[in-house]
């Protein structure tokens, strides 16, 4: 594999010389480096692996101001060389530029049976300068999003960070990931208390796209900031949908669900209390699944990944041939994990 390291600054774009520049060869049984080396003036490197393995994916990374950077995965399956899309390396800032929350969608599951409703977020943040954006520490992270308020159980999915590097800060989920120019996804997931009877979706900044979905879909909008869009079928369930473009800061965002009728299974706490039980220690029990199988593996995580890498490629104009290639090997791979997570859902045994 050949590449080059380029460091993109102002006014002009030069090459990185005497950078090391790793290869690590990934296979289902995890990751290890096979090679390195430095550029050479021209910021041109060139890495071997030893064994080619057609199973495995390829990857070259570099570190430029103590800040890693990788390219897009390439295969062995088809060639026995390649030429890797330019590293671009880039100054950090702990201050600038603000990102842009360009996309967020937001997946609210039917309740569970203790009346719980598990909820999944995909945000997509959008870094338009020419510096990698850090976080200072923990108190100052490179972006903050506000949280409906009283969730339970936040977890990290598998998105463009590590789940280290996402933390809760009271009623938000804040990054303190380095965040070089372009995009990068967050994937996370709560769950909505049992009996609540609204769900409010915190706009504390403009976001692009919002958009929000309901496997309840007799839910009933509280407000018109989003319109109501045709029914979104994904893995054999329905949902309602819910979208809106250049939302302000400040908008309210709410909605209502819909009561269900009293069954006599839902009265078991008297049987409880009755018979003398331990009240308090049986409404202390909560049954729910387990939120990291829901982020992971859930299918609607994995469209709705896939609809953002969509959107983000077609709004590129003109698209470099680097640019399509990556689309195209990062589409492939999700559409697999969907195939997949499908196949599962489908075939639990």
């Amino acid at each position: 594999m050949s590449g080059r390291v380029l460091a993109v600054g102002e006014p002009d774009t030069v090459p990185v010389d005497r950078a090391w520049v790793t290869l690590h060869q990934i296979t289902l049984a995890g990751g290890a480096p096979v090679d390195s080396s430095r550029t050479d003036r021209f910021g041109v490197y060139f890495l071997v692996a030893a064994h080619r393995d057609t199973s495995a994916l390829y990857v070259s990374s570099v570190e430029y101001q103590d800040i890693s950077y990788f390219s897009a995965p390439v295969s062995a399956t088809e060639f026995t060389s390649d030429t890797a899309e330019t590293l671009f390396v880039f100054d950090t800032s702990s201050v600038s530029p603000l990102l842009m929350l360009a996309q967020r969608h937001v997946v609210v599951r039917a309740p569970d049976e203790d009346g719980s409703r598990p909820v999944l977020e995909l945000v997509v943040l959008r870094n338009e300068g020419r510096v990698t954006r850090i976080a200072g520490d923990e108190s100052r992270p490179v972006w903050a999003g506000a949280l409906p308020p009283d969730v339970i159980n936040l977890e990290v999915g598998e998105g463009d960070v590590s789940p280290e590097t996402v933390v809760r800060r009271g009623n938000e989920v804040a990054l303190v990931a380095p965040v070089p120019p372009g995009q990068k996804q967050l994937v996370y997931a709560y769950t909505l208390p049992s009996g609540a009877e609204r769900f409010e979706v915190p706009v504390d900044q403009f976001v692009e796209r919002l958009q929000v979905l309901f496997e309840d879909t007799t839910v009933t909008p509280l407000t018109n900031t989003l319109e109501r869009r045709a029914n979104e079928s994904m893995d054999q369930i329905r949902f309602a949908r819910f979208e809106g473009r250049d939302v302000p800061a400040g908008q309210r965002v709410a909605f209502e669900f819909t009561r269900a009728p009293l069954e006599i299974a839902q009265l078991w706490w008297i049987v409880v209390l009755v018979s003398g039980l331990a009240f308090f220690g049986a409404l202390a029990v909560w049954w729910r699944r387990l939120p990291s199988r829901l982020v992971l593996d859930d299918p609607n995580v994995l469209a709705a990944r896939i609809a953002a890498l969509d959107e983000a490629f077609e709004a590129k104009s003109p698209v470099a041939d680097e640019d399509r290639l990556a689309y195209e090997r990062n589409r492939g791979e999700l559409r697999s994990r969907l195939a997949a997570a499908l196949a599962r859902r489908n075939n639990p045994g």
